[in-house]
């Protein structure tokens, strides 16, 4: 937390803990111009939808969202029309 004060151009994490930083203020997505979702299908599957948009809906509308995944279901595919 003691170097997000002083700015990063990178920052990686789980969903969980993106958010919890976000909730204490450590963490300003203001600025970000680059969002990837690594394994998002399994990710997205196993519960972490919910975050995953709560994430995305506070950073800025303009930016490039890159998401990886082996396979892409239809579910999936709904969700990249939402966000990407």
């Amino acid at each position: 937390m003691r170097q997000l004060d002083y700015g990063v151009d990178i920052a990686v994490g789980t969903p969980g803990r993106i958010i919890d930083l976000l909730n204490r203020g450590a963490l300003n997505l203001k600025e970000v111009q680059f969002v990837i979702l690594d394994e998002a299908d399994q990710m997205l599957q196993v519960g972490f939808q919910e975050d995953v948009e709560k994430i995305l809906e506070r950073l800025p509308a303009k930016r490039q969202t890159l998401m990886f995944s082996a396979t892409m279901p239809t579910w999936i595919k709904q969700l990249t029309r939402n966000y990407l």
